[in-house]
């Protein structure tokens, strides 16, 4: 019986200690109950500017309980509608970045700010501290003809349009955000996985390059669009992928700056 008891104490030890490591160097995924009266707004969404508070968002990754909560920033000199995404933990919260733009002025052009909740979907850290964190963007059925209704009004956006462009296809005149939208869902269904990860690889090098905290952090400019497609091109010539470019992005910074020098901000 001793042994059996020890053998037992043994295997819940282990299974505590997997538990734990999970969350620190796997994943891990929640999706709580969403409330009663309320749906789904916005899926899978990625959380601007993360790399740059990567320490943040590991100690919230690897933190009790962890919720998400938003915290309007109207004093934001680059975007007035701005969102920050917040982990919490307890008494603990963690600015672990922004929700997308365009998604920001969405529910702040409707009013629906005080309405919205987000939903934690999953945490992952890999090797060398990569981390995703993914969420969803939950708020009354009442309201979600009103917030979609926003969507049909707007002109499509420039990373929508750019889809359009990179994938060959015909960008409608007056094309509204929700139209591409729409199109674009419907689209990435025939699209192979490698297609996907070349865009997204894509996508993701125009938004770091438009993000002031990016910039800010290599000393850069803002870089026009022609700059960076020029560069983009050049290591594209050298065998490169999108998806490679994107995880090497030193890279591009490099090959931005010796095409145009004056680009660099002096230290």
């Amino acid at each position: 019986m001793y042994f059996l008891g020890l053998l037992i104490l043994v295997v819940v030890i282990y299974f505590v200690i997997s538990s734990n490591k999970s969350t620190a160097t796997g994943g891990q995924s929640f999706l709580p109950p969403i409330p009663s009266g309320y749906q789904i707004y916005a899926n899978n969404l990625p959380i601007a500017g993360i790399k740059y508070r990567k320490a943040e968002a590991i100690r919230f990754a690897n933190s009790s309980n962890p919720e998400l909560g938003l915290e309007r920033e109207p004093n934001n000199e680059h975007d007035p509608n701005a969102i920050k995404l917040i982990g919490v933990s307890g008494s603990s919260k963690y600015f672990i970045g922004y929700i997308p733009k365009d998604l920001s002025e969405q529910i702040v052009s409707t009013g629906l700010f005080d309405s919205v909740k987000p939903r934690l979907a999953r945490i992952y850290i890999g090797k060398n501290d990569f981390i995703d964190i993914q969420y969803q963007i939950i708020g009354p059925k009442a309201n979600k003809k009103q917030f979609e209704g926003f969507l049909e009004s707007q002109p499509a956006d420039s990373l929508q349009k750019e889809y359009f462009k990179f994938f060959g296809l015909t960008v409608p005149r007056n094309l509204t955000t929700g139209q591409a939208k729409q199109t674009i869902s419907e689209h990435k269904k025939t699209c192979k996985p490698e297609e996907i990860a070349e865009w997204e690889g894509l996508s993701n090098i125009l938004l770091e390059f438009d993000d002031s905290d990016f910039r800010e952090t290599y000393n850069l400019k803002k870089v026009s669009k022609s700059v960076l497609s020029e560069a983009l091109n050049q290591l594209k010539q050298d065998g490169k992928t999108y998806s490679q470019l994107y995880d090497d992005i030193d890279d591009i910074v490099d090959r931005v700056i010796k095409l145009k020098p004056e680009l660099e901000k002096p230290l």
